[in-house]
């Protein structure tokens, strides 16, 4: 079995007055400038990237079905993470939102499926720390599977 292949890309953000983080099945990050009350799914503005503008690697890392690990961070220290997959649905079109996803749906924004978390399970520290207006980070870290063994591993005739 080989060694897992990464890829990391690093996405800067700043937090907002009107974060609320209380959506049950997405979380996103933007690059608009404001945020309404109504965008409860989002936890961060201003971002560097949208899903167009990560890593090749990471986009072709994803793409082959590899999983996400996603960490939030606050310039207080304040972090949370999640865990999602991959998928062949995604294409990473969209220049302004990064979305993540419990359910297995795939826009142009979207960057992992099948999430660990959404933005209502995201620390409440790390959420009053962006409503504060900190700044943020999401790190993430694509992980290539490695392929499984074509045929089990079988024991030396001593050990059975």
């Amino acid at each position: 079995m080989g060694a897992a292949e990464y890829c990391v890309d690093v996405v800067l953000f700043e937090g907002h007055g009107n974060v609320r983080a209380a959506h049950p099945t997405t979380l996103e990050v933007t690059k608009d400038e404001h945020l309404t009350p109504r965008g409860d799914c989002i936890i961060g503005v201003r971002s560097n990237k949208g899903a167009s503008d990560l890593s090749q690697c990471v986009k072709d890392v994803l793409r082959s079905g590899g999983a996400l690990v996603a960490v939030v961070l606050t310039d207080s220290g304040h972090f949370d993470y999640l865990v999602a997959e991959g998928s062949e649905k995604l294409t990473f079109e969209d220049p302004r939102k990064i979305i993540v996803r419990r359910s297995t749906y795939a826009d142009g924004s979207t960057v992992g499926i099948r999430s660990s978390k959404a933005a209502r399970d995201v620390s409440r520290a790390v959420v009053e720390a962006l409503r504060r207006g900190e700044k943020g980070a999401l790190v993430l870290v694509a992980l290539r599977r490695p392929p499984e063994p074509s045929t089990p591993p079988r024991l030396p005739s001593g050990l059975r």
